[in-house]
């Protein structure tokens, strides 16, 4: 229910090696039958809340995918990868559940968010499970022939990226109330929150296939880059595109780009009609219009797409340090681009 990506081409042939290394491990986990494995194979997309099989389109595990990727830079294709690739749809799976809850978000009408059928303190259980489960799924990778340091390595790159991530949702949280808020504050609580996710992900699978320090850090830095990139084309669907997902990150008075660039440096006025709004207690739908409206005014939708062109230019000089070969740096920038532009 996490993956907010279209499909990406060069991702494809990795998803069903994902999708299975998840089932795999997630029934192995729930072989007791508690209905706390039904909710989390609900929030998997696998039943719907009465726990029957739901004839739904498969889902893309683009980040399960894009850890693979990462796995096969220094070693072609790695079958173990998959269990890495199941181990971060879990962590991302996990922290959904408790952001729905944390933002309000009831999810589709299709398909209610967990706290939303089954209420906030079980969702707490799922999302601490599906975290527990991440973590449990990279410990198989020590029978599947990596050494325990090795797999020790590769646990450290998942605890990392998820406290990493943690700290960047507690700064956003702490930023709602604020209209305080600078360009680079914000780059640095996305890089921290998006990029952490992004660039841990490449980090687990290159870990997975025994990259070198250098690569990682380089993987690491790479994604801090896609995931600010990523975050900027999303804050500004989710004031500009009205098929993009529900408004509740601007109702919840997140700080996005655009609202950032002009709290910044726009005009007096402009500030304290922005402040206005996000000074008031509770915000409506006709809040978000008003606030689109405004920043348009003030050229904010151009200035952040000019960042997020110079982010490109960020990546593609980063993705050329990563590979020599033109090749798969052609490779590269279509999944760069296929998750920079391709987020719903």
């Amino acid at each position: 229910m996490a993956d907010d990506w279209d499909p990406i081409p060069p991702l494809t042939p990795h998803r069903a090696i994902v999708e299975n290394a998840l089932r795999e491990h997630v029934e192995r986990a729930s072989v007791s039958g508690l209905p706390l494995y039904r909710m989390m194979q609900y929030q998997l997309g696998w039943v719907d809340r009465d726990g029957l099989e739901v004839p739904r389109e498969p889902a893309q595990r683009t980040l399960g995918s894009l850890c693979m990727e990462a796995a096969s830079l220094s070693t072609g294709t790695n079958p173990h990868a998959g269990y890495a690739g199941a181990a971060i749809e879990l962590f991302r799976e996990s922290v959904d559940v408790h952001e729905q809850m944390q933002t309000g978000e009831a999810g589709s009408d299709e398909v209610p968010a967990v706290w939303w059928v089954w209420g906030p303190a079980q969702a707490i259980n799922v999302g601490d499970g599906l975290h527990a489960l991440a973590r449990l799924a990279l410990l198989q990778l020590q029978g599947k022939g990596q050494s325990p340091e090795s797999t020790l390595a590769t646990m450290r790159v998942l605890d990392d990226l998820a406290l990493k991530y943690y700290e960047g949702q507690y700064i956003e949280l702490t930023y709602q109330e604020r209209v305080d808020i600078t360009t680079a504050q914000y780059s640095a609580m996305v890089r921290s929150k998006q990029g952490a996710l992004l660039g841990g992900t490449l980090a687990l699978g290159a870990r997975v296939s025994g990259s070198d320090d250098a690569t990682i850090e380089s993987l690491l830095d790479l994604g801090a880059s896609i995931g600010e990139a990523t975050q900027v084309r999303a804050d500004v669907a989710t004031l500009w595109d009205r098929s993009a997902k529900p408004e509740g990150r601007v109702l919840n008075k997140s700080k996005l780009h655009p609202v950032v660039l002009v709290l910044e440096s726009g005009t007096l006025a402009e500030k304290r009609e922005i402040g206005g709004i996000y000074f008031k207690r509770v915000m409506e739908g006709t809040d978000v219009e008003h606030l689109a409206d405004v920043l348009a005014a003030a050229g904010a939708r151009e200035l952040s797409e000019a960042r997020i062109g110079e982010l490109m230019i960020e990546v593609r000089d980063k993705i050329e340090q990563i590979t020599a070969l033109p090749e798969a740096r052609a490779r590269w920038e279509e999944i760069v681009g296929g998750l920079v532009n391709g987020r719903h």
